[in-house]
């Protein structure tokens, strides 16, 4: 599959604030399920014309993966911080449990996973990047904490991005299918505190070379 990277053309410089509001109706436009979902519906709802989208966006699948690099950064920032501890990566796994619960279990996060899940089973390549760029980006980003960890001699785990699939899966539990079907209520803040650093005491106890 080609990478439909986007970029900006020659032309007036790029206006960051233009962008921005490009991708905010375009997330918007999946959130709502939008079936036209493609250049011409988000330049119709951002009020640009179509030429601007291409001018930055190469087709539908560069702006769909500009969205969700946007949304991935916001989720879980740049990279893991250096930790140099087994409490320093105890404090960077909770970190990123609660960044992910914050999205999963919140009302605008499910109704976004909703439309995506629906987008993608509709369009193929959308669906490939959506995995892709969704909870696969997900997955790696705590695969780099686990691998700095096992090369810093603090756990023992054979395969890092394994291990990360299954805390993450001990995080969201039956609770985020339960939500996706409207089958239970949104978590409290003490039921997200706890889902996480149980699973992650869990894993530890677990994994620890000094435990």
């Amino acid at each position: 599959m080609q990478n439909p990277v986007s970029h900006p053309r020659p032309g007036r410089p790029v206006d960051p604030e233009k962008i921005e509001r490009i991708l905010d109706h375009a997330l918007q436009s999946i959130a709502e399920g939008d079936l036209q979902f493609g250049m011409e519906s988000v330049a119709r709802r951002a009020g640009v014309a179509k030429s601007t989208l291409y001018r930055h966006f190469d087709n539908a699948e560069g702006l769909l993966k500009a969205v969700l690099e946007r949304q991935h950064r916001a989720l879980v920032g740049n990279g893991p911080e250096p930790f140099s501890s087994l409490e320093g990566l105890r404090e960077q796994l909770l970190r990123l449990g609660h960044q992910l619960l914050a999205f999963l279990a919140s009302e605008d996060g499910i109704k976004i996973m909703r439309a995506v899940i629906a987008h993608g089973a509709r369009h193929g390549v959308h669906g490939e990047l959506i995995y892709q760029d969704g909870p696969i980006a997900f997955v790696r980003r705590a695969e780099e904490c686990l691998r700095h960890a096992v090369e810093q001699d603090q756990i023992r785990v054979d395969d890092p991005a394994m291990a990360a699939e299954q805390l993450i899966g001990m995080w969201k539990g039956s609770m985020l299918t339960g939500l996706l079907m409207n089958g239970r209520p949104l978590p409290d803040q003490a039921e997200c505190t706890q889902r996480i650093e149980s699973a992650v005491d869990m894993f530890l106890r677990a994994t620890s070379k000094t435990g």
